[in-house]
C-alpha cells in the first residue's frame, strides 16, 4: 500500500512538474528543417513521458481549437495579435517560391515579386492558403491582381502541382527540406532583400497544463538564442 502511494506520488509531481501528460501543437508550418522542427526534436528528447500530437489546420480553426481546450499552442504566422490569446514573436523565415524547374526563374538566386506578377498561383484551400494569398497580393506590384488556383491538397500535393507545371507556390523556408519532382525553391524578396515572414506562438492564458508551460520556456529559450544569433532561421 505504500509503495502504491508512493506511485501516486511521484506520478502526481511528475505531473505537476510537466514531465508527463499531453501536449497539442496546432500549426500548418512544416517540419521539415528549421526552428520548429528543431524546438519539436528538442522537448521530445527532453521530455519522453510527454504525450506530443500536431494538428494542421487553417488559422480560424487552429485559434478556435485553442479557445475550446481542443490544443494548448499554435505556430502561425505572428504579427497580428488574437483577442484572448497570448502571443510569443519566435523567430522569422525567408519567404521561398517553389517553381518548375523549367522555369525561366529556376536559376535565380533572388526571384523578384515583380517577376512573378503574372503568375498563377497554387493556394491549398486549407491550411495556411487563406494568409497566403493575402501575403502575395500585398507584395506583388501596386495594381497588379494576383491570380490564383486553390486546390483542396495539402503541402505535398501542392507541391506535385507545381511540378507538373500548373502554377507556381509561395512558402516559408522550412517547407523546402524536401524534394518534389520537377520543383526548384528559390528565395523570394525585392530590390531591399529577402521577404521575411514572422513566426509566433499562440495560446490561452487560462489554460494549466503545466507540460504547455515546459514547451514556452523552450520556444523562448530558441527565440533567445535567435535574437543573439541574428533572428532569420
Amino acid at each position: 500500500m505504500f509503495a502504491e502511494l508512493e506511485g501516486a506520488t511521484g506520478a502526481a509531481r511528475a505531473a505537476g512538474s510537466g514531465l508527463v501528460g499531453q501536449l497539442v501543437v496546432g500549426t500548418y508550418f512544416s517540419a521539415s528543417i528549421g526552428r520548429f522542427r528543431d524546438a519539436l526534436l528538442q522537448f521530445v528528447g527532453r521530455h519522453q513521458g510527454v504525450d506530443l500530437s500536431v494538428i494542421e489546420g487553417d488559422r480560424a480553426q487552429l485559434l478556435g481549437d485553442l479557445r475550446r481546450g481542443r490544443a494548448d499552442v499554435a505556430i502561425l504566422l505572428g504579427p497580428h495579435d488574437e483577442p484572448g490569446l497570448d502571443r510569443l514573436a519566435l523567430w522569422q523565415e525567408a519567404g521561398m517560391v517553389a517553381l518548375p524547374e523549367r522555369h525561366a526563374l529556376a536559376g535565380a538566386g533572388l526571384v523578384l515579386w515583380q517577376d512573378l506578377a503574372g503568375e498563377t498561383f497554387i493556394v491549398a484551400s486549407r491550411g495556411s492558403g487563406p494568409e497566403v494569398r493575402a501575403t502575395v497580393q500585398s507584395l506583388l506590384p501596386e495594381g497588379h491582381t494576383a491570380r490564383f488556383a486553390a486546390h483542396d491538397v495539402g503541402r505535398e500535393g501542392m507541391f506535385n502541382l507545381v511540378g507538373t507545371g500548373l502554377g507556381v507556390a509561395v512558402l516559408a523556408a522550412s517547407a523546402s527540406g524536401a524534394s518534389y519532382p520537377g520543383v526548384v525553391f528559390r528565395p523570394v524578396g525585392d530590390a531591399t532583400g529577402l521577404t521575411m515572414v514572422e513566426v509566433a506562438a499562440y495560446w490561452d492564458p487560462k489554460r494549466d497544463n503545466p507540460v504547455l508551460r515546459r514547451f514556452l520556456a523552450l520556444l523562448r529559450a530558441c527565440q533567445a538564442a535567435g535574437s543573439r544569433g541574428g533572428g532569420a532561421g
